[in-house]
């Protein structure tokens, strides 16, 4: 498929500067797009690209100001990263397999409600009372316990697991291995060793909630853990028992919630960050990589470091670290004259 960028920048809401007859195929990356492509600048550190690119159309900010002469054609948007993903769905949308039918290899139990157009892969497993709405795709080798319900237009990637009673909601996504609705790691210490304690709640996902691959997202000891409107959450994350994470927070890969820990909406959690159990997290906070959270946070703020500080904190303990050596040998020689003065006073 070809497209122009006459033809794109209506659909963006872009402003063209150049050629709008030029036709694109393909995306590609600033530095390695080739004549064809349709490539962006969001991140000022790579602007240096823009003035050598081959790409053929260039998503820009509105406010950007070249310094040199550019060869492709701009389209000047707010918000090129939006914009690029805004593409990238739409031929995402036309290019995608049409999936449709139930496999006859699949094992689905009797009562089970299956909306229309769903689609249902070889080897996939659905246990009795499980709901799956309109337009559901269920790919091979899912396994969907009792009393599950999927809601419209979800999707179950090969080889995730839900659990009995997990709620998942409209238009989300759950990729590959992913396993929601596993007991929390909850046991009570007796002489004779643990004893486990029953996990008798479930989990919901509400709508548009992604689910990284080999993700895991335990059951409620009593009630719910939640995970709320909008959140995406990237591969191997743990959110432990009676957690919640708020409407439209993204984790990075290797983040770890401990038990009824509760994060707020919007939120930014770097690749593995720690977060204690019982603890609050307050709206629009952002954590840099591997900090590690022990106590209560309020909204807004900017964490780094483990245990955790604010941003401009940790910046300043990151440059102190690697002279603390030199530091050290330098209190030890100032002691040790220390020390010698004292003896020569005291004779």
């Amino acid at each position: 498929m070809q497209f122009s960028a006459a033809q794109i920048a209506p659909i963006i809401g872009g402003r063209i500067e150049g050629d709008a007859s030029v036709l694109v195929s393909d995306f590609g990356k600033i530095e390695e797009a080739k004549p064809g492509d349709l490539a962006f600048l969001a991140n000022p550190k790579y602007e240096a690209f823009a003035y050598s690119t081959q790409a053929s159309i260039l998503l820009v900010g509105e406010d950007f100001t070249p310094r040199e002469p550019i060869t492709p054609t701009l389209i000047r948007v707010k918000d090129p990263y939006a914009a690029l993903a805004q593409l990238m769905q739409l031929v995402e949308a036309q290019s995608a397999p049409r999936l449709s039918g139930i496999s006859p290899n699949a094992y689905i139990a009797e009562g089970v409600e299956i909306g229309e157009g769903v689609y249902i892969g070889a080897f996939a497993v659905i246990e009795e009372g499980a709901k799956i709405s309109e337009g559901a795709l269920i790919y091979p080798h899912t396994y969907i316990g009792q009393g599950v319900t999927i809601g419209a237009n979800s999707i179950l990637y090969p080889h995730t697991t839900l659990y009995h009673g997990v709620r998942v909601g409209a238009r989300c996504i759950i990729h590959a291995g992913a396993v929601i609705g596993a007991d929390g790691f909850g046991f009570a210490p007796e002489a004779d060793g643990y004893h486990k304690i029953p996990q008798l709640g479930n989990v919901i996902l509400e709508d548009d909630v992604e689910i990284g691959a080999n993700t895991c997202i335990d059951r409620a000891v009593m009630g719910s853990t939640t995970i709320r409107k909008g959140v995406k959450l990237d591969n191997l994350i743990q959110i432990a028992h009676n957690c919640s994470v708020d409407e439209h927070t993204v984790m990075a890969s290797q983040v770890g919630l401990a038990g009824s820990s509760h994060i707020g909406k919007w939120c930014k959690l770097g690749g593995q960050v720690g977060i204690s159990g019982h603890i609050t997290i307050g709206d629009r906070v952002e954590m840099g990589g591997q900090t590690g959270v022990l106590s209560n946070v309020p909204e807004g703020s900017v964490l780094m470091g483990s245990p955790s500080m604010p941003l401009r904190d940790a910046m300043r303990s990151f440059v102190i670290q690697p002279k603390l050596p030199d530091m050290y040998r330098r209190l030890q020689a100032l002691e040790k004259e220390l020390e010698e003065l004292k003896q020569k006073q005291s004779k």
